[in-house]
């Protein structure tokens, strides 16, 4: 018998529910991975976790498949993430991927240091995410991350807005990959003709 706190979703059983800033909702959290220059989506997904913990790793690759699918020479150099990603694990894993990877640690847990100032030398057994949280204590790390609201968050609020990607409206988790799919190639359209450009890209 199920517990007489259990819960289910009879409308959609794949969706999760997840905090939202209108409380706690049935919902599906999508992921998008957008350049600096023209606020084009380079990867994009969606998944029934309330976490990004597991989705560096794959959407590092994602970007680096599309960007090769797409012909276009070069990669990633630096990759921003806020701290929802900053794991031990996931600092370790994106070491040999490619791009520089700094990504916000979050609070400081138990048992961690985090130097109040970067200044002087770091300790030889500092953890990745202590050695990571010098660096948005820094003038250019303040810089860097102060970019990614200028990178990532307008995508996001130019979907929302002008195509109502805030909700998604196909049942399950496959309706609701294609929907945020088609969603980005839109937007992504909408940026390439405003820059002039004539490769479009189409992330999986």
């Amino acid at each position: 018998m199920p517990k007489p706190s259990a819960q289910r979703n009879f409308t959609d059983p794949e969706s999760r529910i997840m905090k939202t800033n209108h409380g706690f909702d049935y919902i599906y959290n999508a992921r998008a991975m957008v350049d600096e220059a023209h606020q084009v989506v380079l990867a994009a997904n969606v998944t029934q976790a309330a976490t990004e913990i597991d989705e560096l790793v794959p959407m590092i690759e994602k970007t680096k498949e599309n960007l090769a699918a797409a012909g276009i020479e070069g990669s990633v150099k630096t990759a921003l993430a806020d701290a929802g990603y900053g794991s031990e694990d996931n600092l370790e894993a994106t070491e040999d991927l490619g791009p520089d990877v700094l990504c916000a640690t979050g609070r400081q847990r138990h048992g961690e240091k985090f130097q109040e100032t970067p200044r002087g030398p770091v300790p030889k057994n500092a953890t990745r995410r202590e050695r990571m949280a010098r660096w948005p204590r820094t003038k250019k790390g303040r810089a860097d991350y102060a970019g990614r609201k200028a990178i990532v968050e307008p995508a996001f609020g130019q979907m929302k807005v002008r195509q109502a990607a805030g909700q998604l409206r196909p049942r399950g988790l496959a309706g609701a990959k294609g929907e945020w799919t088609l969603h980005v190639i839109c937007h992504n359209l909408r940026k390439l003709a405003n820059a002039g450009g004539s490769v479009l890209f189409v992330p999986a």
